[in-house]
């Protein structure tokens, strides 16, 4: 804008999805109003909620909706926010047109039906490059609390590393046993051969023992900051995915790029993701169909081959017997069966809007 003074600050334009789930939306925006980084704007991608998410939103910004959270008590100096309603249909061109979004401000688009996870995104982010042209992207959960030095840490890292595309925080488990010092994710691990993706340091105590900053083969998109410029070069999340495997397939399409993936231990942040390893039928139909497809796409001639012997020499039998014999689950095994079935199926042509 004519007569703005400059800021050597980042514009930072972080999206949330949220779906029947305002007291999570909330206490995430109240811990993001506690950071001391003041260029950032929220674009929260409401997804059909019909539990009040958007009112209960506009209540809490207008600071009349106290916040119940362990990590803090509520702060009624930072409100009122300034908040933004609109329907999804009127989206783009309200970015458009403007006026621009201003720092520490709340924008809510409201879907008419529950898009998913990925298109979700991708509407919330478009929206964001648009409205502002923030030099980065933040895709953030919204069950998620951060800590107040989250962006600093992360433009930082992003300042040491010229070539790195995403970065990825030091998650720690929102409540693991009473504990808040577990860690669930300090990056991530790719191997292609089995088709498995691993968080370093799950369930490990917080030591200081991932305290390097470093390239990863990945990093989670609960909470993933991007280059706006390279999203724009390589597109965003894959919705054919559904649900896992979208932010591998969007960190490798980084890599091939020339981008690589930062995991920052300085940038932390606490996720309520559940500890157990229970898995549904449906869960286990889109894992099984997402990693052959993953494995499909981006491994070389020898890690498919190699992926095959093992997956059908051992994988997928194990599996079977497990849910078949272990937990006589048969729904359990027929989604493993329908996730190969569709897995090895045609091959969709990558959507990445």
């Amino acid at each position: 804008m004519t007569g703005e003074a400059l800021s050597p600050e980042p514009a930072i334009g972080i999206v949330l999805v949220n779906w029947n789930g305002w007291q999570d939306t909330v206490e995430c925006l109240e811990s993001l109003l506690r950071c001391r980084y003041d260029r950032w704007f929220v674009v929260c991608v409401d997804n059909g909620s019909a539990d009040g998410s958007i009112e209960k939103i506009q209540a809490y910004c207008a600071g009349v909706l106290e916040v119940a959270s362990p990590f803090f008590t509520n702060e009624p100096t930072t409100k009122p926010v300034r908040f933004e309603r609109i329907f999804a249909a009127e989206a783009m061109e309200r970015a458009q047109i403007g006026p621009r979004l201003p720092d520490r401000s709340v924008v809510v688009i409201e879907n008419s039906e529950n898009l998913g996870f990925a298109k979700a995104n991708n509407q919330g982010t478009r929206f964001a490059i648009e409205a502002r042209r923030p030099e980065y992207c933040l895709f953030l959960n919204n069950d998620t609390v951060v800590d107040p030095h989250l962006f600093e840490a992360f433009v930082e890292a992003a300042d040491r590393h010229p070539r790195g595309g995403f970065f990825g925080p030091k998650t720690f488990y929102y409540d693991h046993q009473g504990r808040r010092d577990v860690i669930n994710f300090a990056g991530g691990r790719l191997d292609m051969v089995h088709g498995q993706t691993w968080h370093i340091g799950q369930n490990e105590v917080d030591e200081g023992q991932y305290d390097e900053e470093r390239e990863v083969d990945w990093v989670e998109g609960s909470c993933l900051l991007a280059r706006s410029t390279l999203l724009e070069e390589i597109g965003l999340l894959d919705p054919t995915y559904f649900a896992y495997f979208e932010e591998n397939d969007l960190v490798l399409r980084g890599r091939q790029a020339g981008y690589g993936a930062v995991y920052v231990p300085k940038a932390r942040l606490w996720h309520k993701v559940s500890a157990s390893s229970k898995r549904s039928p449906a869960k286990l139909y889109y894992l099984t169909r997402n990693q052959l497809w993953f494995v499909r796409r981006y491994a070389n001639r020898g890690e498919y081959a190699r992926f095959l012997a093992w997956f059908f020499g051992f994988r997928l039998w194990f599996l079977l017997g497990m849910y078949l014999v272990r937990y006589m689950s048969r729904p359990s095994a027929g989604a493993v069966l329908r996730g190969v079935r569709d897995g090895m199926g045609r091959l969709p042509p990558q959507s990445v809007e």
